[in-house]
């Protein structure tokens, strides 16, 4: 079936306002506005780390030091690596950041699942639990097989590089939703993007260009302390509505491709029929 943009953009929006898409908004929501929160960590505990592997240094001796030295307008910045982020072990720190790719893979499956479920009013418990460890470590090992042809494309030349990008749209989909092994996802996500590829290239073009206006727009607006939180808020909107977006597309794409539909996993094929 021929991907429409008119109507996958329409329904994008329908959907981010069900039930379901609403969850989808909240826990990826919580989950970026959490972010700085890790980031500050790491940094703070890897700055306190680095001094002690130094020679056994703390912010204590390098308090003493920049005053002996006469630098005590430096001492605020110590106070800012004092008072950043958790109290936690430096390889603590580490873990959590090497954790946030793997916690946004997850939100990534859980929002393709919640979003195409077919009742609006009710977040589909069972159609998101059902396999979900399985389908989530396939996601996570076709996306990174997907992510480094890209790169690759994208370091040769340029052009294959955003080609691939557009071309495996639906790898998550694929897996999430058919059922798919890593690279039946990637070969059948190639296919069905072809054929739809210039309404594919322009939605992806439509989403490039909602997060280029919300970065410039929150940039612009003079928020304050509240700019760091608007923005990513903002951000998240862009990035449950591109979401939605590739669902709503999918869908679409399959659902007058001869078998696709009921090639769907059990506890799937009514929400490839939305």
């Amino acid at each position: 079936m021929t991907v429409s943009v008119g109507d996958t953009l329409e329904d994008a929006v329908e959907r981010m306002v069900t039930v379901p898409g609403l969850l989808v908004l909240v826990l990826f929501l919580s989950f970026r506005l959490t972010n700085p929160a890790v980031y500050r960590t790491f940094f703070a505990r890897g700055a306190e780390f680095a001094l002690r592997e130094a020679g056994g240094y703390t912010l204590g001796d390098v308090e003493r030091e920049l005053i002996e030295r006469g630098y005590a307008d430096l001492l605020p910045l110590l106070d800012v690596v004092r008072q950043t982020g958790m109290d936690v072990s430096f390889p603590v720190a580490v873990a959590m950041l090497a954790a946030l790719p793997f916690v946004a893979e997850l939100l990534h499956v859980v929002g393709v699942r919640a979003l195409a479920a077919r009742d609006p009013n009710s977040v589909p418990v069972e159609e998101i639990t059902s396999g979900l460890v399985g389908a989530y470590v396939k996601s996570l090992v076709a996306n990174f097989v997907a992510l480094v042809l890209i790169v690759l494309g994208t370091l040769l030349f340029l052009v294959p590089g955003i080609a691939l990008t557009v071309l495996f749209f639906f790898v998550r989909h694929r897996i999430v939703l058919a059922g798919d092994g890593v690279f039946e996802a990637i070969s059948r996500s190639y296919a069905l993007v072809k054929e739809n590829a210039v309404p594919m290239v322009v939605l992806g073009v439509v989403f490039w260009l909602s997060w280029a206006v919300v970065t410039y727009v929150v940039g612009m607006v003079p928020l304050g302390g509240l700019s760091g939180a608007a923005g990513r808020t903002a951000g998240t909107v862009v990035i449950v509505f591109g979401i939605s977006m590739l669902t709503s597309a999918y869908l679409q794409a399959v659902g007058g491709v001869g078998g696709e539909a009921a090639a769907a996993t059990a506890g799937h094929s009514d929400a490839l029929g939305a």
